[in-house]
């Protein structure tokens, strides 16, 4: 029993201290001439941290930018990894810099770091060692870690599947990076912002209409390329709408990444992996774009495969009543420029108002899907039965048929009782002279009350052309 208990309070201390280490803070020298980096590094065993914050601002030192690497070690048949996050302070000038304590946040939890004083000296100087100096050989020291480049399974690829397309069909554009999951580490992002602002820059096409995909962020998917799994990026996407018949040239695009060669004999003690910038870049590439058919509204109509949803209110009403049609045009095409459908004249009997129009878009695999719906208010004013295909119809082509087609509705409206001229005069807007007649007085004024106020006004206009007179002829005595 005595036993028991002892290994039981040994295993609850080693639980807490493995979980004490689990996360640790160390300083890098603290005597450091002013021309290189004083750093602070979290270490992190087997897991790599999803977000750290706290690392503080130091006076005299300008907080500069953070590297990270992993470090495999591996003991017999045990293996072991450590994350490394260095974040970088360059010197302002020389003298003492005090490090208050901090405390750093991974991933939610604190980790405290103490207080310490680092010394910034001038920077070293060289001196040069003739060729037959018979000086004594300087001490050992240890030697610096030797690193290998390692060869990498990673490429940058421009998107670009249609090779033919029609004036206003959808060119999918996407810009995508790969790595192996086995180089995984072997890689990191250079600069990205400015980067990738460049490279859409060299994209853009001046003869189309383009839909750009907002991305919040970017998010590894993992695929796979034959039997290997791979990590890919996508970097950009658009879609473009070509104007004009006009060819879509992209030119080769390129990259910058940082490549890490990696220690030959890596440990805890010493830097594991040595950073250098490799240029990754994707083949360019040409879209002949031609233009549509002879057509009379060649250059109207939509390019897309659209279909119509049509739907009513309700399909009888009596005379000067309304009812709601929607034409709703659903497909994949440019959704934005949608025009509403072709009227075939102005119906007598039907009053068809100016529609409210709604629509809805998304990208998905390179294609703009969505729905635009035009919302149209009509009044019956003549008894009978109306197809409304004889109202309506919407002109477009179909890239895939290479055909124009026409969309036209199957819905009848009836329009049932006997015609009342009254009603429809008073359904029409007689206008605001009318509309005020329920607010405005109904007072009785008097004819000769008009023929005072002309008597007044007279009286008082000789008056002032009296003294005007006066004034005058004091003025010329």
């Amino acid at each position: 029993m005595k036993k028991a208990v002892i290994f039981f309070l040994w295993f609850m201390g080693w639980a807490a201290w493995c979980s004490a280490q689990s996360h640790t803070v160390e300083f890098g020298p603290t005597s450091i001439p002013i021309d290189q980096y004083f750093t602070i590094s979290l270490k992190s065993p087997g897991v790599r941290p999803a977000k750290v914050e706290g690392f503080p601002e130091i006076e005299g030192l300008q907080k500069s930018t953070q590297k990270s690497f992993t470090t495999t070690i591996t003991k017999g048949t045990k293996t072991s990894m450590v994350y490394t996050l260095t974040q970088q302070y360059a010197p302002l000038k020389e003298g003492e810099v005090t490090v208050k304590p901090f405390t750093l946040v991974v991933d939610g939890k604190n980790v405290p770091a103490p207080g310490i004083k680092v010394k910034v000296g001038p920077s070293a100087p060289v001196v040069p060692v003739p060729k037959d100096s018979l000086a004594a050989p300087a001490p050992v020291t240890a030697a610096a870690p030797e690193f290998v480049d390692v060869k990498e399974n990673a490429f940058l690829t421009l998107h670009v599947p249609k090779e033919k397309v029609f004036v206003g069909e959808a060119v999918p554009v996407s810009l995508w990076f790969y790595v192996a999951d086995a180089d995984l580490g072997l890689l990191d992002f250079y600069e990205f912002e400015s980067q990738i602002g460049a490279i859409v820059r060299q994209l853009k096409q001046r003869s189309t209409l383009e839909e750009v995909v907002q991305q919040e962020e970017i998010l590894p998917e993992k695929i796979k390329i034959g039997e290997k799994p791979f990590t890919r990026y996508k970097l950009y996407e658009a879609l473009l709408f070509p104007i004009t018949p006009q060819p879509l040239r992209f030119p080769v695009v390129s990259l910058r990444m940082i490549k890490y060669k990696i220690a030959k004999n890596p440990s805890l003690l010493t830097q594991n992996r040595l950073p250098e910038n490799k240029t990754y870049s994707a083949q360019s590439k040409d879209v002949t774009v031609r233009g549509l058919p002879p057509h009379p509204l060649r250059d109207q109509v939509a390019v897309g495969v659209f279909r119509l949803e049509e739907q009513v209110s309700r399909k009888t009403v009596s005379l000067n009543q309304n009812l709601v049609y929607h034409f709703n045009i659903k497909g994949e095409g440019n959704i934005r420029t949608l025009s509403a459908p072709q009227s075939l004249g102005i119906s007598s009997e039907l009053e068809i108002y100016s529609p409210e129009i709604r629509q809805t878009l998304e990208v998905t695999q390179g294609r703009l899907m969505g729905n635009k719906n035009f919302r149209y208010f009509i009044v019956g004013r003549q008894a009978g039965e109306f197809p409304l295909r004889e109202l309506f119809q919407w002109v477009f082509f179909n890239p895939t048929t290479a055909r124009y087609d026409t969309l036209r509705p199957a819905l009848t409206v009836q329009v049932r009782g006997q015609e009342d001229q009254n009603s429809f005069i008073r359904a029409q807007d007689v206008g605001d002279f009318y509309n005020i007649a329920a607010t405005e007085s109904n007072e009785l004024i008097g004819i000769d009350q008009f023929k005072e106020v002309r008597l007044y006004t007279n009286v008082v206009l000789g008056l002032l052309l009296g003294v005007a007179s006066f004034i005058f002829i004091l003025k010329r005595k």
